[in-house]
């Protein structure tokens, strides 16, 4: 099978099937509107390491709205904020020293292509401290986190 990685230049815009994300703080006003703002732009680095660290799967399986990873927005309400920020930090710690490398997606039989991401550290801490820094931001002024992948 013949392997291909995603390469560091194209985190930010990749081919498919690499995929990015972004999470942002949501405000409900007075009247019941929206206000949402896109604060966090999240690699594709980032968004497989936190899919194969399983770190989606923790924060889906916390009492949120929708489904983080089904490229649909899914909504962190403040109430949680805490557990998803615990969440983030667990997993910045668990990244030191570790090499990680993801399968993302695999097509064809015997021949077939995989392709794969070689997590890079840095960035991907880069991104769990900015994700940690919006939870904490929202926390403290009562908003809630969404988030898409």
């Amino acid at each position: 099978m013949r392997a291909i990685y995603l390469s560091p230049d194209e985190a930010d815009t990749p081919p498919p099937p690499f995929r990015t994300g972004e999470a942002g703080t949501l405000d409900i006003d007075e009247s019941g509107g929206l206000e949402t703002r896109s604060e966090v732009l999240l690699s594709a680095n980032t968004v497989h390491a936190l899919l194969g660290h399983g770190v989606v799967d923790e924060l889906n399986a916390l009492p949120i709205e929708g489904r983080i990873g089904s490229g649909l927005d899914a909504l962190i309400p403040p109430s949680v904020l805490d557990a998803a920020r615990s969440i983030f930090y667990e997993a910045d710690r668990c990244t030191y020293g570790g090499r990680w490398e993801f399968v993302v997606d695999q097509s064809g039989a015997q021949g077939g292509v995989e392709y794969r991401v070689h997590v890079d550290n840095r960035e991907y801490q880069a991104g769990l401290a900015r994700l940690q820094y919006l939870s904490t931001l929202a926390g403290h002024q009562g908003l809630a986190v969404w988030i898409r992948i």
